[in-house]
């Protein structure tokens, strides 16, 4: 069995467990430093997901050890309370400088709804090579299986 590993990380931990329990039927582990589920996409892969909570320059994650094994990273704030951006701004610059990770910045909407074109919705914002904003509902299956394969089609893209 292959895993990819992804970290969802950000400021509001209630928005990343929500994100989680959306898609994985389980959610393995949820505290204060870490919200785990488990994602079998068919018998030969599983995503596994891992909510890590950060703040402005957060120095207690190990991005180092992390870098090396992870298949992407979703950078999850709330669209009502900007500052959720600004908490991980140096988080997201660090990631994609030094360890040219690919990354998805997600704008969660609780109520689903944004005055925008639906491509914009659907379709995200390309912000460098290895990032993209898009759009999303946590509690939404289908929003958030969307990000994922947003994700995964930068990894895609990237290695071909």
């Amino acid at each position: 069995m292959r895993i990819g590993e992804i970290a969802i990380i950000g400021p509001e931990k209630n928005i990343q467990k929500r994100f989680i329990e959306s898609v994985c039927r389980q959610v393995e582990v949820s505290n204060e430093q870490l919200t785990f589920g488990r994602l079998p996409i068919d018998e030969q892969i599983t995503l596994h997901l891992y909510g890590i909570p950060v703040e402005k320059d957060d120095s207690k994650v190990s991005w180092d050890l992390l870098a090396k094994k992870i298949l992407g990273y979703v950078v999850l704030f709330s669209w009502e309370n900007l500052q959720s951006l600004d908490q991980v701004k140096t988080t997201i610059d660090e990631l994609t400088s030094r360890y040219e990770a690919n990354l998805v910045v997600a704008a969660n909407l609780d109520n689903g709804e944004l005055s925008a074109h639906k491509t914009l919705l659907d379709e995200g914002i390309e912000i460098t090579n290895e990032a993209k904003l898009i759009f999303c509902n946590v509690s939404n299956e289908e929003s958030v299986r969307r990000v994922l394969l947003t994700l995964i089609n930068l990894v895609i893209d990237k290695t071909a």
